[in-house]
């Protein structure tokens, strides 16, 4: 890939925070729906915004198109690392590519939801948990891509790594903070429910922090790498 090739999509990362929240915005997912609601609480949101809640997918899955974009460059940089194998930059790759349909399903489902809002109430609520139910708890996807990010840049032994040795800190904590939405299984209020702190408010920001921090380290290793032909 070239340099312009390559940055183009470091900045899908930005793109991805910018597109994919406002989507949910717009859908008024933000936070969602809380699973303690009745079948016909759930079915008035969706009957009632119907048309925000489909353009706001619509938004959140084209905005899904600048995570992939950022995976495939973030695997780029990763394979001039100075590392044992290429093992890291591949899990972080596969893992990425899993972590993309596990937003894409998600945004999906949310969708049928609001196309046909006039079903039966308890449907429209069956649809509306498997999305939350796919998104929220897909911790093992992001924990073993941004575990592989890690381990590439606290083992990268180039004398200029390509990420900075915080950065991979920095990636095992973003990951540890998605784990709490498994327990969104168990809980349908408190901090541990879909719409919890826990669950969705830390996890969500831990994603999108990722997103706007591995841009500019992406860029920088983009220019080194460039520059060293």
């Amino acid at each position: 890939m070239s340099m312009l090739d390559q940055k183009i999509c470091a900045w899908g990362g930005p793109f991805c925070a910018a597109t994919l929240g406002a989507g949910l915005l717009m859908a008024g997912f933000v936070p969602p729906p809380g699973p303690e609601l009745s079948a016909q609480q759930v079915a008035t949101i969706y009957r009632d915004n119907a048309m925000l809640i489909r353009l706001g997918m619509i938004l959140g899955l084209a905005g899904i198109s600048g995570f992939i974009a950022l995976v495939c460059v973030i695997t780029t940089q990763m394979r001039h690392m100075q590392v044992a194998s290429r093992l890291p930059a591949d899990l972080q790759l596969g893992a990425g590519a899993i972590g993309v349909l596990t937003l894409m399903f998600p945004n999906m489902v949310l969708a049928i939801a609001a196309f046909r809002p006039e079903r039966d109430p308890a449907l429209t609520q069956m649809l509306n948990d498997i999305a939350w139910l796919l998104v929220i708890p897909a911790f093992p996807t992001f924990l073993a891509q941004f575990g592989a990010i890690a381990i590439g840049t606290l083992t990268d032994k180039r004398p200029d790594p390509i990420f900075p040795r915080w950065a991979g800190y920095l990636n095992i904590w973003l990951g540890l903070l998605l784990v709490p939405g498994a327990f969104a299984y168990i809980f349908r209020t408190g901090p541990f429910a879909w719409n919890g702190l826990l669950s969705f408010w830390i996890a969500a920001s831990a994603f999108f922090v990722w997103l706007i921090v591995m841009t500019p380290l992406t860029l920088s290793a983009i220019n080194r790498t460039v520059q060293e032909g």
